[in-house]
C-alpha cells in the first residue's frame, strides 16, 4: 500500500519529534509510503499555509501537539485522514505542577481525539484513556535503535568474579525536566556507596549532585548517547506514581535494554510491561526494592550480563525500529483501505 504522508511535528530538537517521527520515515519508505516532515506552524500565514497543503496528502499525521479547537477543525477540514499520535499523558501538566489537572488541555486533547480518524497512542494505558472519547485507537511504542549502536560488552565476565571491588556504573538518561525523578534515589545511592565503589553517570543536558556519591556528569548528545549507555552496568529509571507518570512509554528503560544494559524501573505504568521482572532486570515498588535490586545486581556480573542479552533480544524483536516501523505501516494501510 502505497500513500503520501504528512507528518506534522512539534520541534525536531523533542525527544518524541525524533523517535516516533523522524527515526520511522525510512522504515515507511520502505513499505512504499511517501513521508513528509514539517514542523507544527507558529505564524498565522504559516498556518493557513499548511492546512491547504494538507488536501494533496492521502493521510496528515499529527505528532504529540494539541491545537486550540479553531485549529483542530481545519485539520478535520482539509486533512483527507487525520491520525493524532501522542506518547506521554498531556491531557494533564507534567509533575513538576503542584496541580497536574488543567481543563484547557483536557478539552483540547478530548476534541482532538474525537475528531481523528485514527488515534496513535505510545502504551497501552494511554490508549485506553483516548478510547473513552474514540473507539479508533491503536498501540504504536516508541521504537528503539538496535542497529550498529554500542553495547555492553561482557566479553571478560567469565574470566572474573563479580566483587564489590570493582567500580560499578549506575547510569541515567535523560532530559532536565525529570532530574527530580533521578533524585528519589539519593539515599540509595549514598547507601550502596558506604559499601560498594560505585559511579553515577548521568547523561543530561544538565547535572546533579548527590553527596557523598561519585557522580559524573556527561552532557547529552545525540551522536554520543549510544555509546555513554552502553558503558553503563546497571540502568536506573525511578518515576514516582502519579497520573502524569502513568503514561510514561519506558523509553529510558528500552534504551538501556537496546545496549543490553539490565534496567531496575519503578513499577509505574508501562514499564512492567516494557522489562519483565527478574528475567530482564527489575521492576520495583519502593526504595527499598530499588536497593535491594541495585545491591543484587552490583554483587552479581554473571547475573547483570545475563539480563542484559535478555533485554537486547527482547528490544530487538518487539522494540526496534523496523518492527515498530512495520507496525505503524500496516496500521496506515488499514486506514486508507478504509
Amino acid at each position: 500500500m502505497s500513500g503520501k504522508i504528512l507528518f506534522i511535528y512539534q520541534d525536531e530538537r523533542l525527544p518524541s519529534s525524533r523517535i516516533r517521527v523522524f527515526n520511522l520515515l525510512a522504515e515507511l519508505r520502505q513499505q512504499g509510503f511517501e513521508p513528509s516532515a514539517v514542523r507544527y506552524p507558529k505564524t498565522i500565514a504559516d498556518k493557513i499555509k499548511t492546512f491547504r497543503q494538507m488536501r494533496y496528502f492521502d493521510i496528515v499525521y499529527l505528532q504529540k501537539k494539541l491545537p486550540t479547537q479553531l485549529e483542530a477543525k481545519f485539520f478535520r477540514r482539509y486533512a483527507r485522514r487525520l491520525v493524532f499520535d501522542f506518547d506521554d499523558a498531556i491531557y494533564y501538566r507534567d509533575d513538576r505542577h503542584k496541580q497536574t489537572y488543567s481543563r484547557a488541555r483536557s478539552l483540547k486533547f478530548q476534541y482532538l481525539v474525537k475528531i481523528a480518524d485514527l488515534v496513535v497512542a505510545g502504551n497501552q494505558i494511554l490508549a485506553d484513556y483516548a478510547a473513552q472519547f474514540n473507539p479508533s485507537v491503536t498501540v504504536i511504542p516508541s521504537a528503539v535503535e538496535t542497529r550498529n549502536i554500542a553495547r555492553k560488552c561482557y566479553q571478560s565476565c567469565q574470566e572474573k568474579e563479580s566483587t564489590a571491588q570493582d567500580k560499578v556504573i549506575i547510569g541515567w538518561v535523560g532530559g532536565r525536566g525529570n532530574l527530580h525523578h533521578l533524585a528519589m534515589l539519593s539515599s540509595v545511592f549514598q547507601t550502596l556507596s558506604k559499601v560498594y565503589e560505585i559511579q553515577v553517570n548521568v547523561v543530561c543536558d544538565a547535572g546533579v549532585e548527590i553527596p557523598g556519591v561519585k557522580v559524573r556528569h556527561i552532557p547529552w548528545r545525540l551522536e554520543t548517547q549510544d555509546q555513554e549507555i552502553a558503558q553503563f552496568d546497571i540502568g536506573v529509571m525511578p518515576l514516582p506514581d502519579n497520573k502524569w507518570t502513568e503514561g510514561k512509554c519506558g523509553y529510558k528503560a528500552l534504551q538501556y535494554m537496546a545496549a543490553a544494559v539490565p534496567a531496575v524501573c519503578s513499577d509505574v505504568g508501562t514499564n512492567r510491561y516494557l522489562v519483565e521482572h527478574g528475567r530482564e532486570g527489575f521492576v520495583v515498588s519502593s526504595m527499598d526494592e530499588f536497593f535491594q535490586a541495585l545491591n543484587t545486581l552490583i554483587t552479581d556480573i554473571e547475573l547483570r550480563k545475563k539480563m542484559g542479552l535478555n533485554a537486547r533480544r527482547k528490544v530487538e524483536e518487539h522494540f526496534s525500529i523496523p518492527v515498530v516501523g512495520k507496525k505503524l505501516a500496516d496500521k496506515l494501510s488499514t486506514l486508507l483501505l478504509a
